[in-house]
């Protein structure tokens, strides 16, 4: 289990300049959201993933027969 420190001291304390910017709770939701979440598009319709992943199958498929 992590143990965690409280530092009291006044120098290492937020600015009120910066406590007001994370005050916006929707506006820090929605890079939260956008950060965490992984794109709606499914990789089989993404032309250039879908091209790295065919190239890689026939390589594999080639080492494959070779063998």
């Amino acid at each position: 289990m992590r143990t965690f420190k409280i530092d009291k001291d006044p120098k290492k304390q937020l600015s009120k300049k910066t406590v007001e910017k994370y005050k916006d709770f929707s506006k820090l939701h929605h890079e939260y959201e956008r950060l965490t979440k992984r794109g709606k598009k499914p990789l089989y319709k993404d032309p250039k993933l879908f091209l790295l992943l065919l190239i890689i199958g026939l390589v594999m498929l080639l080492v494959y027969l070779e063998s």
